[in-house]
């Protein structure tokens, strides 16, 4: 039952992520926005860099990229996961999910679709992001906390 659940968790991340940029595709042109308040936009945007738009038109390098991580990770977990806490397994089910939710953009789209903005007012936005996007930094962030205060195998030493 835990494998089956750990390959459904990652379809629902994936799932849930291209169904709202669909919606987002659909709804808003390009390049434009909702504004809902002083904190919150729906922008349509399209990022080819990684981060924060750093590096941007590179798409290809970054499919090429992200394509040998996810192939490292998934290979690593599937190898190793006896190693793994239940909280480090679900947080690299994280970041493969956010990894081939923004891959699929990167290889039908052309750029991955980021609609989330947050700030406030025009004072300091946080560049536009997604839902695989915040798939990968809960993922990173909690094996990060996973691996200082949880790990199965502490060092005695």
């Amino acid at each position: 039952m835990k494998k089956i659940l750990y390959l459904i968790l990652p379809i629902i991340y994936i799932l849930l992520d291209q169904i709202t940029k669909l919606l987002i595709i659909k709804n808003i042109p390009y390049h434009s926005f909702i504004k809902l308040n002083d904190y919150f936009s729906i922008v349509n945007v399209g990022n080819t860099g990684v981060a924060f738009s750093m590096f941007q038109n590179n798409n290809i390098f970054f499919i090429v990229l992200v394509s040998l991580v996810l192939i490292y990770v998934i290979f690593f977990l599937v190898k190793d996961n006896k190693d793994f806490t239940k909280l480090q397994i679900n947080s690299f089910l994280l970041i493969v999910s956010g990894g081939i939710g923004n891959l699929i953009d990167r290889i039908f789209r052309g750029a991955v679709v980021d609609f989330i903005d947050i700030g406030y007012k025009n004072v300091y936005r946080w560049p536009a992001f997604n839902i695989a996007d915040s798939c990968v930094c809960v993922g990173v962030t909690l094996i990060i906390i996973s691996i200082l205060f949880f790990s199965k195998k502490k060092n005695n030493n």
